[in-house]
């Protein structure tokens, strides 16, 4: 078999296979710069038995790839806000008042930051704006932590910050203006997918850039993990877990978001006002 390459650090002799994926590919990781990614193609679906053809009919093609359910078919089946128990809504109606009581005003250097990285990653901006600005969304904290930035910022040396920035300004418009489902333009993303994926860009930064560009719809909250713990301990409903079939990660992350916003009421200035009342009556 040929040696595997790390597209990261582009060392082969370093790389060592962990595990087989559901979908038939293998996750490897290399022991030098220590970046985890998958690699080969999905394992074919099996193909169904011959039949006859008839004269007028044409012959269908077997998928040759493992390709998640429809959303349409898979999003009802998501857990939605009618399912949470009275007794918790009441209880979480209860802190939300308590909550509310204290006065509130937009964090203004938030504001001016997020602003400035919504015209950043608009379709007028997303060419325009400086290698600095789209390094700096990775490390600056303003307005929503994205955790440990190590992974990109190592990437952004090795790639080189042309390169870098290629494929974040990539990366950006296949999230926010490709083809298809956000949903799965987002797990594509978060599973390094897509062609031009940029190593450390994942679900944190990806969901930051959705909380920018679109505030009124996405909370603050960075993981499927983080937004699943608040449903499960606010609101006692338990969220599924994710798979390559039907509850990717760019599915349940979207649904969980949603999922919240419904529950949490009214009364609130913006969502990073929301999302700080998660936090607080999580702690109750």
């Amino acid at each position: 078999m040929a040696l595997i390459v790390c597209p990261l650090c582009v060392r082969e002799d370093d790389v060592v296979v962990l595990r087989t994926l559901p979908d038939g590919r293998k996750e490897a990781e290399c022991t030098d710069c220590k970046f985890t990614f998958p690699f080969g193609s999905p394992t074919p679906e099996a193909k169904p038995a011959a039949r006859a053809r008839t004269t007028r009919s044409a012959p269908r093609k077997a998928s040759t790839v493992v390709a998640p359910r429809p959303i349409a078919y898979v999003e009802p089946q998501f857990p939605k806000a009618a399912a949470v128990d009275a007794g918790a809504v009441a209880r979480v109606e209860a802190l939300r008042q308590e909550f509310l009581q204290n006065p509130y005003e937009p964090d203004p250097i938030v504001a001016r930051h997020w602003a400035k990285f919504r015209w950043v990653f608009s379709a007028d901006g997303i060419d325009k704006a400086t290698i600095y600005d789209l390094k700096l969304f990775a490390d600056d904290p303003t307005g929503m932590s994205t955790g440990d930035p190590t992974e990109f910022d190592k990437a952004w040396v090795l790639l080189g910050e042309l390169e870098g920035a290629r494929r974040v300004r990539a990366a950006t418009n296949h999230l926010l203006r490709g083809p298809g489902e956000l949903e799965d333009r987002l797990s594509n993303l978060v599973d390094q997918g897509f062609a031009f994926s940029m190593p450390g860009w994942g679900e944190a930064l990806l969901t930051k850039q959705l909380a920018v560009s679109d505030p009124d719809r996405f909370l603050p909250i960075p993981t499927y993990a983080d937004k699943r713990a608040l449903v499960s301990g606010l609101f006692g409903l338990e969220l599924p877990d994710t798979d390559l079939t039907a509850l990717t990660i760019g599915r349940v992350g979207v649904w969980s978001n949603d999922l919240l916003v419904d529950v949490l009421g009214d009364g609130f200035a913006d969502l990073h006002h929301a999302a700080g009342f998660l936090r607080w009556a999580s702690r109750q």
